[in-house]
This record gives C-alpha cells, sequence and structure tokens, in this order.
C-alpha cells in the first residue's frame, strides 16, 4: 500500500479550488501530521479551508509523530 504524507499548501489550494476530492482519487488516502491539521484551522487560514479541515473526510488522516 502506498503511503501519501501532504503538507499544508496542496491541501489548501485545493480546497479553495474546489478541487480537495482530487487527493482521493488519486491516493485514496492521506496522512497529514498533526501541525499541519493545527496550522490548516489557524485564524489566518481561509475559512473555506478551516471548515472542510474541521469536518475533513474520512480519507484524510491525522497522524502524530513518533
Amino acid at each position: 500500500m502506498r503511503v501519501v504524507v501532504s503538507d499544508t499548501s496542496p491541501i489548501r489550494y485545493l480546497v479553495l479550488i474546489g478541487e480537495a476530492d482530487l487527493l482521493e482519487r488519486l491516493y485514496g488516502r492521506i496522512l497529514i501530521p498533526h501541525a499541519v491539521s493545527v496550522e490548516l484551522q489557524t485564524q489566518q487560514t481561509p475559512e473555506a479551508v478551516r471548515t472542510w479541515m474541521h469536518a475533513a473526510p474520512s480519507w484524510v488522516e491525522v497522524n502524530t509523530a513518533h
């Protein structure tokens, strides 16, 4: 199984253009570090992205570093 880890930028901009589901279609599931989750929900982040992250789809998994 291929594991895909994403940082903030791809998620942020795909959400803003309405194409976040492209990540699921390409990879099935993505992992994001907890720090990325926090960054996607800060006050400086566009509201659409914060809203999306607050109710992130099931194919997005937030992981903490080990």
